[in-house]
């Protein structure tokens, strides 16, 4: 089971709740430092987990707000660890303010049965 917020996700047992992993995600000092200076809260600044999917078995999806400016990690999960594949713009995927309040609903994207295709 995953569990996520600011800058971290953990991956706790679900039998004891108890944290196997833990996968770190901070925002760079730039972007902190340029949301700052917009006028936003430091507190707020940081890098908010708002979407977690699994689009594979053996792959990660993550999103987050990254200090008002919202990025998109793809990692490989092997075994307990993560290693990131991919990184791309989050907008559209991910809110920029982590106070709003979001739905994500992941949808595998499959060929459709042969029997619409006649």
């Amino acid at each position: 089971a995953f569990f996520f917020h600011r800058n971290i996700v953990y991956n706790l047992s679900i039998y004891d709740l108890a944290e196997t992993t833990r996968l770190s995600w901070y925002s760079s000092d730039d972007d902190i430092k340029m949301c700052i200076v917009k006028g936003k809260d430091e507190d707020l600044c940081q890098n908010y987990i708002r979407v977690l999917a699994i689009p594979a078995q053996g792959s990660l999806l993550s999103c987050g707000t990254n200090a008002f400016r919202p990025l998109c990690r793809t990692y490989s999960i092997n075994g307990n660890n993560y290693s990131m594949e991919s990184e791309k713009p989050g907008q559209a995927m991910c809110p920029y303010d982590p106070t709003h309040n979001s739905t994500a609903v992941f949808v595998a994207a499959h060929p459709p049965p042969n029997s619409l295709l006649k």
